[in-house]
């Protein structure tokens, strides 16, 4: 069977997140931004040390790391969602690890990395890796979304310009941007802005304009 149920130009729909494709595209990309949740697994698996590669040969200029933080009145229940089988409190040993590996990032690499706390609550995983987008589904469910369905965008075969997902993150979404495929699209780094909230997004712009 093939790992994905549809394929177009610009889009496929995984079944699972197809990680050699998310490889693939971490590879090319010199601007990520993760809005995942939690981290702890990327402490030991490819995709962390993927990224701790490109970070160490400076091949990856800027990681947005968005960390959340939940807030009590939905935060065991978006456990659950989370970690399905596992305990509440395993879940909160997962909270750790993912900290820590977000600080050790920001640690060694305070200029390439942005550390971002949301309280906002997540609506689906979003990786925004360079020109590529790969979104995922929170469900309650017995599974966990890593193994749910996954939209894959390649922008560039979609018809936007290079880097333009990158641009309306740090800028926003302008209202000429009104095709079907920006909209779409720029709905996920729409909600990315959101978790970021305005106060850090402004200071990366300022700090953005300084380094050009």
């Amino acid at each position: 069977m093939a790992p994905y149920l549809f394929s177009e130009p610009g889009v496929q729909l995984h079944f699972g997140l197809n990680t050699s494709a998310l490889l693939n595209a971490i590879e090319r990309a010199d601007v990520i931004v993760l809005h995942a949740a939690i981290y702890s697994n990327f402490a030991d698996n490819a995709v962390g040390q993927l990224l701790l590669k490109r970070l160490q040969n400076a091949r990856l200029r800027q990681l947005t790391l968005i960390k959340l933080e939940p807030t009590r009145l939905w935060r065991d229940e978006f456990a659950t969602i989370l970690r399905p089988d596992m305990p509440l409190q395993d879940v909160e040993q997962l909270y750790d690890i993912s900290r820590h590996w977000c600080a050790e990032l920001k640690t060694q690499f305070p200029e390439a990395i942005n550390l971002v706390s949301t309280h906002a609550l997540p609506l689906q995983p979003i990786l925004l890796i360079g020109d590529r987008l790969f979104v995922g589904h929170y469900a309650h469910s017995h599974t966990t979304s890593a193994q749910g369905l996954w939209i894959e965008f390649d922008t560039i075969a979609l018809g936007l310009a290079p880097n333009s997902l990158i641009d309306w993150f740090y800028s926003g979404v302008t209202s000429e941007q009104d095709s079907p495929v920006a909209i779409t699209l720029g709905r996920y780094v729409e909600e990315c802005r959101r978790a970021v909230g305005d106060l850090w997004y402004q200071s990366v712009i300022a700090l953005d304009k300084e380094r050009h």
